[in-house]
C-alpha cells in the first residue's frame, strides 16, 4: 500500500512528498484512462447490439426501405421543383410522394387488368386450337413438327427427345408462373404493407434528407471532401442505374410492340409487357421474349414473319440496350462490362428484383472506396510529418 507523508515528517512540500504526489497523479491518470477505455468498449458493444436488434426489426421492410431510398434519389429533382413553389419541405415531400404513388398505381392497375384479359384470351385461343385433339400436348406436337424435323436433320438429335425436353421446360415454366400468381394473390396484404412502408419512408427521406446526410457524415470518421466524394458516387450510381434500367425497358418494350404488331402476333400487350420486364435480365434480356415469338410464328407456318421477327429482334430490340443505356448513363458510372454483368447477376441472387439496381450501386461504391483508400494512402506516404 502506498504511504503518503504527512506534514511535519518531510511534508508534502519536501522532495519525497513531491515524488509521491507525481506518482499518485500518474496512477490516477492511468486508472482514469483505463476506465474511459472500458466505458468506451462497453458503449461500443452496446451500440453494436442495439444496431443488430434494429436490423432485425427493419429486416422485413428492407426491400421497401431500399426501394424508397432509390426513389428518393431518383425523384429528388421533382421534389426540389415542388419545393420552389410551395416553400415548405413537408408539403413538397407529401406532393412528391403522392405523385410517385400515382405513377405506380395507375399503370399497375391498367397493366394488371389488360394482362388478365389478354392472358384469358390467350388461354381461350390455345383451348380452341387444341380442341378435338389430346389437349395442348398434341397441339404442340403438331406445330413443332417441322422445326424439330429441321433440328433433327442438322444435329442428329431425335424429334422425340427434343419434344420431350421442350414439353418438360414448358410444364416447369407454367408451374412457376402459377406459383408466382398464387403467391401474389396470397401475399396481397404483405404487398400493401410494403407499399405503405415504402411511401412512408420516401416521405421522410425527402423531407429530412439533408439532415439525415449531415447526421451520417458527423458519425463517420471521414474528411468532409471524402464524404462528399462518396455521396456523389452513390447518387450518380443510383440515378444512372435507375434511369438506365427504366429507359431500356421502355425502349425495348416500345420497339417490341412495333415489331409484334407488324408480325401480327396476338395478345400484343402481353408480349410487350413481358419484353419490357425481361429486358432487365442480364445477358439475354428481351431475347427471352422475341425469340419464342419468332419460333411460334415459324411453327404456325408464317415463315416470312418468323424471319422478320428474328432479324428485327436481334437487330433492333436487343441492340436498343447498347444504344439507350450509354446515352442515359452519360459517363456517370464507369464500370467494366464484366463487373456490371456480375453485379447484375449477383444483385438479383442476393436481393431479388431490386438487386438489378442495388448490385451495380454496391460495386460502384466499392470501386469508389478503393479509389479513396489509394488516394489517402498516397497522401499519408507523401506527408513528411506522418512519415517522420
Amino acid at each position: 500500500m502506498k504511504k503518503i507523508m504527512l506534514p511535519g515528517r518531510g511534508g508534502l512540500s519536501g522532495a519525497g512528498g513531491g515524488r509521491e504526489t507525481i506518482q499518485l497523479g500518474k496512477s490516477t491518470m492511468r486508472n482514469g484512462s483505463a476506465d474511459k477505455r472500458l466505458a468506451f468498449g462497453f458503449l461500443l458493444l452496446l451500440t453494436a447490439a442495439a444496431l443488430y436488434l434494429s436490423f432485425l426489426i427493419a429486416r422485413p421492410f428492407l426491400g421497401a426501405i431500399i426501394t424508397a431510398t432509390l426513389l428518393a434519389v431518383a425523384v429528388y429533382p421533382l421534389f426540389t421543383l415542388l419545393l420552389r413553389f410551395v416553400g415548405k419541405r413537408s408539403a413538397a415531400a407529401l406532393l412528391t410522394t403522392v405523385a410517385v404513388f400515382g405513377m405506380l398505381l395507375v399503370p399497375a392497375v391498367f397493366l394488371v387488368n389488360t394482362l388478365a384479359a389478354e392472358t384469358k384470351a390467350l388461354y381461350g385461343w390455345l383451348s380452341d386450337q387444341s380442341s378435338g385433339d389430346a389437349g395442348w400436348g398434341e397441339y404442340f406436337t403438331r406445330v413443332s413438327e417441322r422445326p424439330f424435323a429441321w433440328i433433327e436433320g442438322k444435329t442428329g438429335v431425335s424429334r422425340a427427345q427434343l419434344r420431350s425436353t421442350a414439353v418438360d421446360r414448358l410444364q416447369d415454366a407454367s408451374a412457376e408462373l402459377l406459383d408466382w400468381a398464387k403467391s401474389l394473390a396470397l401475399n396481397i396484404t404483405t404487398t400493401i404493407a410494403n407499399t405503405f412502408a415504402m411511401l412512408f419512408t420516401l416521405f421522410f427521406l425527402l423531407r429530412d434528407g439533408p439532415a439525415i446526410l449531415r447526421r451520417v457524415g458527423s458519425l463517420l470518421p471521414l474528411k468532409p471532401q471524402r464524404y462528399e466524394q462518396l455521396l456523389k458516387t452513390i447518387f450518380d450510381s443510383i440515378v444512372a442505374n435507375f434511369y438506365g434500367v427504366l429507359a431500356v425497358a421502355l425502349a425495348q418494350g416500345g420497339l417490341g410492340a412495333l415489331g409484334y404488331w407488324i408480325a401480327g402476333l396476338p395478345n400484343l400487350m402481353l408480349w410487350t409487357v413481358m419484353t419490357a420486364l425481361l429486358s432487365t435480365v442480364p445477358l439475354v434480356g428481351a431475347t427471352i421474349v422475341w425469340a419464342p415469338a419468332a419460333i411460334y410464328l415459324g411453327a404456325t407456318g408464317h415463315w416470312g414473319k418468323a424471319l422478320f421477327m428474328a432479324i428485327y429482334g436481334a437487330g433492333v430490340i436487343s441492340m436498343a440496350d447498347n444504344v439507350v443505356r450509354p446515352l442515359v448513363l452519360s459517363g456517370r458510372v464507369k464500370l467494366n462490362t464484366l463487373l456490371i454483368f456480375f453485379s447484375l447477376l449477383g444483385g438479383v441472387k442476393a436481393f431479388g428484383v431490386i438487386g438489378l439496381f442495388v448490385g451495380p450501386i454496391i460495386v460502384s461504391v466499392a470501386m469508389a472506396l478503393l479509389t479513396i483508400l489509394t488516394e489517402e494512402r498516397a497522401e499519408l506516404e507523401g506527408d513528411p510529418a506522418e512519415s517522420g
